[in-house]
């Protein structure tokens, strides 16, 4: 009998780290210097500015922002680390963080403003479909969707408005940089022989189930 969750796992790292993003929406609404200070803003991370390509992501430009934003850690990082212990988890919030920065930081054009979770959340995302592509998710808390069909439909739509633009003041790029860097570490792409092997007996495995 499948089971059905109202809500996500607590953990002490998640808490720290929503405490970390409202103490800094706090600090941007009584010290409105604080999101120039560390928001992302391309062509001038060099050489000055180059910690906002990490610090952006602890900044939000409102109380939806940052809701959503932390409503999506609620639902998904308690497990996944739990599921990946706690050090690979940070390494992959992080790295999804700092990709995402990256990416905002070399492609994005013009002076544009970038702040958000977002990256994080998407590699967040990305590394739970991964893992656990079979869960359900209620889309707009009616319909039921798999969660790897949400995230490739959110990773493809932000690959495209990174490519094509419109894309109406969000940085995709930001996000699409996020869920790549959690691909790579989840399939562990630094190491080829071990990704080779990995995806072949994914294949068999696979075949094997077709076969019975």
């Amino acid at each position: 009998m499948p089971q059905i969750r109202f809500g996500g796992r607590w953990t002490a790292t998640l808490g720290w780290i929503v405490g970390l993003n409202v103490a800094a929406f706090l600090l941007q609404a009584a010290l409105p210097p604080f999101t120039e200070m560390l928001g992302l803003v391309p062509g001038r991370v060099w050489p000055g500015h180059v910690h906002t390509v990490f610090t952006y992501s602890f900044l939000h430009g409102g109380m939806g922002h940052l809701f959503f934003n932390m409503l999506t850690l609620y639902f998904f990082a308690g497990d996944l680390e739990v599921f990946m212990g706690t050090r690979r988890f940070l390494l992959l919030y992080g790295g999804s963080a700092l990709t995402g920065g990256l990416a905002a930081a070399l492609f994005l054009k013009g002076p544009v403003l970038v702040i958000g979770a977002s990256g994080a959340v998407y590699g967040i995302l990305t590394a739970y479909a991964l893992y656990f592509p079979h869960t359900e998710v209620l889309l707009w808390f009616v319909l039921p969707v798999k969660i790897w069909l949400l995230v490739v439909a959110w990773v493809g739509a932000s690959l495209f408005f990174s490519v094509f633009g419109s894309g109406g003041g969000i940085a995709h790029l930001a996000h699409f940089g996020g869920a790549v860097f959690a691909f790579a570490y989840v399939n562990r792409a630094w190491n080829p022989i071990r990704l080779g092997k990995d995806w072949i007996y994914r294949f068999r495995r696979r075949r094997f189930r077709r076969l019975q």
